[in-house]
C-alpha cells in the first residue's frame, strides 16, 4: 500500500549564501502552500543581498528573515490582500448606530467570528446572542492585545486558546465556571469554521481547566427567612412580592422571563403562563401551570391591557418593562436590612420552590418539567448542588410561602 506523501504547509525563510562566496548570488527563500493549490509557492529576495561585506549581507539577511517569518506565522500570506464586505457583529449597539455594521475589511478572524454570530442570531434569543457576543468580544480583544488579530485562523492553536484561558483567569480574575463558558463558546466557533471547510481541526480540544472554583449559587431561603422577607415586602411593594411568588411557584427566570412579561401571556381561565420562544431560554415556547395560590395574587391583573408589561416602569403595568436590575436591587434592599445573607438572593426564590416541592415529594421527572431542564442530569445536578439529591414523590404545593 502506497501512503500518501503529507503535504508540507510553510518552508520558513532560509538564505542561500553561495557557500560564503559573496561572488555568488546571495538570497533568502521561502515557500508556502495556498489551500486549494496544489503546488507550493515559492518566493525569494535578492535586493540588497548582493552588494557589501559578507557581514552586512548576513545582518541584512537576518532582518529579512526575522519579518518574513512574522508575515507567514500571522497567516497573512493566506489572507492576502483580499477584502470582503461584511456585517460586523461584535460593534456595539451604539457603534453601529452611528456608523453601520457593514464594513469592507481584508479577512480576518474577526469576519470569521462576525458570520458565526450571524448564524446564531437566527438560533438563539436575543439574551443569548447577546451572551455570544460579549465572550466573542473579550477573545476579539485578547488576539489584538497579543498581536494576533491578523493572524490567520488556520493559525490558532491549541496553546492559544490555553493562553486566553489562562489571561481570563490571572488577568480578569474569572471563575473557572465562567472561563468554561467561555471555551464552550469558542468550540462552537470554530466547530463552525470546520463545517464551513475553513478549518481541518478544532483547536479547542481538551484545554486544561482555568480559574478560580467559585459557587455562585443563590442559597435557598429557610422558612423564617421567607416569613421575615413576606412581612417586609408584600405590604410595602406588592409588585416586587409578585415577582418572589412567580419564581417561586413557577421557577420563572427574573431576568428576562419576569421583566419582558406581558399581561398577554397570562391565561387567567385556563391557569396558564406562555412564554413566547423569542424569550424563554430554552428557544421554545413553553406553557407552565399556575398554581391556585399563585393565580390569587395575580386575580387584580385580569382587569390590564393585555400589551402593558406586568412588571413596568413605576412599579405597575406599563408600556415600557422595568430596568434589568431594577426588581433584583430591590429585593436586595429588603434582605439587607433584615439582616439576611447576601448568598440568599433574589433567584433563590426559584430554588426554594423546587426544593419545597422535592420535600413535599416531586418526582424527578415532573421536577425536571417543573425547572423546565432540556435535560434530567441537568435537574439532578442542580438538586445535588442545593439540596444533596432528589427524592422520588410529588405533591402540589399545600401552604402559602
Amino acid at each position: 500500500m502506497i501512503m500518501a506523501r503529507k503535504q508540507t504547509i510553510i518552508i520558513f525563510p532560509h538564505l542561500n549564501d553561495g557557500g560564503g562566496d559573496i561572488n555568488k548570488a546571495w538570497y533568502v527563500e521561502w515557500k508556502y502552500r495556498i489551500p486549494g493549490e496544489s503546488k507550493q509557492r515559492k518566493e525569494r529576495v535578492y535586493k540588497g543581498l548582493n552588494k557589501g561585506s559578507a557581514k552586512e549581507r548576513y545582518d541584512l539577511a537576518k532582518k529579512i528573515i526575522e519579518e518574513k517569518t512574522a508575515w507567514l506565522q500571522s497567516g497573512k500570506h493566506l489572507n492576502g490582500n483580499v477584502t470582503r464586505v461584511y456585517e460586523d457583529e461584535l460593534l456595539y449597539r451604539h457603534e453601529a448606530k452611528l456608523y453601520g455594521k457593514a464594513k469592507e475589511h481584508v479577512v480576518t478572524i474577526r469576519t470569521f467570528l462576525s458570520d458565526f454570530l450571524a448564524l446564531k442570531r437566527e438560533q438563539v434569543n436575543n439574551k443569548t446572542l447577546e451572551n455570544y457576543k460579549s465572550k466573542l468580544r473579550t477573545f476579539d480583544n485578547w488576539l489584538l492585545k497579543c498581536n494576533l488579530h491578523d493572524t490567520h485562523i488556520k493559525n490558532i492553536t491549541k496553546k492559544h486558546i490555553t493562553d486566553f484561558a489562562v489571561y481570563l483567569s490571572k488577568e480578569l480574575n474569572y471563575s473557572r465556571r465562567t472561563i468554561k463558558k467561555y471555551i464552550q463558546i469558542l468550540h462552537s466557533f470554530f466547530e463552525f469554521e470546520v463545517d464551513n471547510n475553513r478549518l481541518e481541526n478544532n483547536p479547542v480540544q481538551k484545554i486544561p481547566e482555568a480559574g478560580r472554583i467559585v459557587d455562585c449559587s443563590a442559597v435557598p431561603f429557610h422558612l423564617d427567612e421567607r416569613k421575615m422577607l413576606k412581612n417586609a415586602i408584600e405590604r410595602k411593594d406588592p409588585q416586587l412580592w409578585l415577582a418572589c411568588e412567580m419564581q417561586y411557584y413557577c421557577a420563572l427566570r427574573p431576568g428576562v422571563e419576569l421583566r419582558l412579561m406581558k399581561i398577554g401571556w397570562i391565561d387567567f381561565e385556563r391557569k396558564k403562563i406562555r412564554i413566547p420562544a423569542e424569550e424563554a431560554k430554552s428557544n421554545r415556547t413553553d406553557i407552565i401551570d399556575i398554581p391556585d395560590l399563585l393565580l390569587k395574587s395575580l386575580e387584580p391583573y385580569r382587569q390590564y391591557d393585555k400589551s402593558l408589561y406586568l412588571f413596568g416602569r413605576f412599579n405597575r403595568p406599563n408600556t415600557e418593562p422595568i430596568g434589568k436590575n431594577t426588581l433584583r436591587n430591590r429585593f436586595n434592599y429588603y434582605r439587607d436590612e433584615l439582616g439576611i445573607s447576601k448568598d440568599r438572593k433574589f433567584y433563590s426564590w426559584k430554588h426554594t420552590g423546587g426544593i419545597q416541592l422535592m420535600d413535599n415529594g416531586a418526582k424527578p421527572y415532573d421536577l425536571q418539567n417543573h425547572f423546565r431542564h432540556k435535560s434530567f442530569a441537568t435537574t439532578e445536578g442542580y438538586l445535588k448542588k442545593r439540596a444533596g439529591g432528589i427524592d422520588s414523590n410529588i405533591t402540589k404545593f399545600s401552604s402559602e410561602i
